[in-house]
């Protein structure tokens, strides 16, 4: 007789880690999501590096609808509070929330179909406003496997989920990159933590059909502000692709392309996207130029 289909009645558990810092009512809106889950087999651990009670009550409401850790920690830093958690996560699997992100009421189905159908050791997806518009990255128009050639057009960090064994070997993130860290080196973490497990044979997938919600910034509430965030992200794109061995040639497109903005916007008369192009090359050359290996 034919034998009946294996069925996993035990799926996979799935860590969600939220590092937060500042933050309080923004997360009902992932809490929300994640409650609305058809799928239940997931934990959620809270970093929390305030300094006061805020999220007590918060996290209370929703301990009751699915397994919630409440870790508070002195260290601040994104990536150190990401670290922290996935210390403590139990899950097969690890994905990085961030505060003020939210999820599809189907995102963990759609991701244990993957895992299923499509074995690999990385997953990734993409980011979108309120109203379904990509946002934060200029995302590859069609499924992809991730790799050296496209890391900057697949991956933001709240839309990666790692096999834990994966993570680890890994390293984790660096935590002398990304917000918070202390360093000039604002941004990269992600792309810095996929290159080095891609480096020792983990294979990732990027699925247009794994996606998020953040909010979208506004930059023309405070033009001063957004300008020098993107110098701060520009200089760890730069750092993270020559620490990884990227050639000149291949990060030259990372300068022509904010210096081809910073001529147009200028002969066009925006002053403030020609301030934010310049500002994109400089923190670029800034973080290349800066690099120095361990």
């Amino acid at each position: 007789m034919p034998q009946e289909p294996s069925v996993n009645i035990n799926p996979p558990l799935i860590s969600m880690v939220a590092s937060t810092l500042g933050r309080d009512v923004e997360m009902r809106l992932l809490l929300d999501t994640l409650s609305a889950q058809d799928d239940n087999r997931f934990e959620l651990i809270v970093v929390d590096q305030n300094a006061d009670d805020r999220l007590v009550p918060i996290l209370a409401v929703y301990e009751d609808r699915f397994p919630i850790r409440h870790i508070r920690s002195k260290e601040k830093g994104l990536d150190r509070g990401r670290n922290l958690g996935a210390r403590h996560a139990t899950g097969e699997w690890l994905l990085f929330p961030d505060d003020d992100s939210w999820y599809p009421a189907d995102f963990l189905k759609t991701l244990r179909r993957l895992i299923e159908t499509e074995p690999a050791d990385i997953y990734s997806g993409r980011s979108l406003n309120k109203d379904g518009k990509e946002i934060m990255v200029s995302f590859v128009a069609e499924d992809a496997e991730i790799s050296r050639a496209n890391i900057w057009h697949v991956l933001i960090e709240w839309v990666i989920v790692f096999r834990a064994e994966t993570y680890r070997k890994a390293g984790g993130f660096d935590e002398d990159l990304g917000a918070g860290s202390g360093t000039p080196w604002n941004s990269g973490e992600g792309q810095d933590l996929v290159l080095r497990c891609l480096s020792q044979g983990a294979k990732g997938y990027f699925r247009r059909a794994l996606y998020g919600f953040h909010p979208e910034e506004q930059p023309n509430a405070n033009p001063d502000a957004h300008i020098a965030k993107m110098y701060g992200y520009s200089r760890g794109k730069g750092f993270v692709m020559r620490r990884h061995g990227y050639s000149f040639f291949e990060f030259l497109p990372e300068l022509l392309r904010p210096a081809a903005g910073f001529l147009v916007y200028t002969v066009t008369g925006k002053p403030t996207l020609a301030r934010r192009s310049l500002a994109m090359l400089r923190g670029r050359l800034y973080g290349w130029r800066n690099f120095k290996s361990r």
